[in-house]
């Protein structure tokens, strides 16, 4: 994969019940030092998908275009370390690179 092509990070979230236990404010202090280190990092939001209602599995799915590997590899860090989000939140992630669907099925 060449440097510049953006890297793509498919996460599938579900909330644990201690996040569901912080206070509203402790609640948007989270997501606020989150988003902040996420446009720190240059991540580009593509898409979020509300699932509840929808799926047992998962409540959101969420589509992020990252600069680079580090900036991953930096958010990631930052998740474990400081926000200690595996304790707020059941989490999948996968990554690939953008591919066009255009011409897909077309001759």
């Amino acid at each position: 994969m060449e440097e510049h092509t953006p890297i793509i990070r498919l996460y599938f979230t579900k909330m644990k019940e201690a996040f569901s236990n912080l206070s509203d404010e402790e609640e948007m202090a989270f997501m606020r030092k989150d988003r902040e280190n996420l446009d720190k990092l240059g991540m580009k939001a593509v898409t979020m998908i509300n699932c509840i209602g929808f799926s047992d599995d998962w409540e959101y799915i969420g589509v992020e275009e990252w600069p680079s590997m580090t900036a991953i590899e930096e958010q990631e860090k930052f998740e474990n370390d400081i926000l200690e989000v595996s304790k707020y939140v059941e989490f999948k992630t996968i990554l690939g690179a953008p591919e066009s669907f255009a011409e897909y099925g077309r001759s």
